[in-house]
């Protein structure tokens, strides 16, 4: 993990940890030697926007994530499988949470982010 995906991990996931693990964030942050001051320019850089890179810490660490939903119709139903990616580092994920600039929502529109198949 680079110095700043470390600094996004630990801005938008770090709540989520149990004490033991906060405490194994926190020596690597020191053994690092990275302070607060040092974190907020890292997370505060704009890095240039590439769609395999995730939109808001720039990681290319992702994993998927399948949804199922049922589609009602006249007829009857079916059922769409709908597989989206979410980021490791800071768990953007496109599909579900705020759209963060215009070409996000561009993509999203044109269904990068995400795939659907008829199940």
């Amino acid at each position: 993990m680079t110095d700043k995906e470390l600094a996004f991990f630990l801005k938008f996931r770090y709540k989520e940890f149990m004490p033991y693990s906060k405490q194994k964030i926190q020596s690597e942050l020191n053994k690092r030697s990275l302070s607060d001051i040092h974190l907020a320019k890292l997370t505060n850089h704009n890095a240039k926007f590439e769609l395999e890179n995730c939109p808001r810490c720039g990681s290319n660490n992702f994993y998927s994530i399948k949804e199922s939903e049922l589609r009602a119709t006249q007829y009857g139903g079916y059922e769409v499988e709908k597989t989206s990616k979410k980021c490791r580092i800071c768990s953007y994920n496109a599909e579900k949470e705020k759209l963060i600039s215009w070409k996000v929502r561009f993509y999203k529109f044109l269904g990068k982010y995400s795939w659907k198949k008829i199940k």
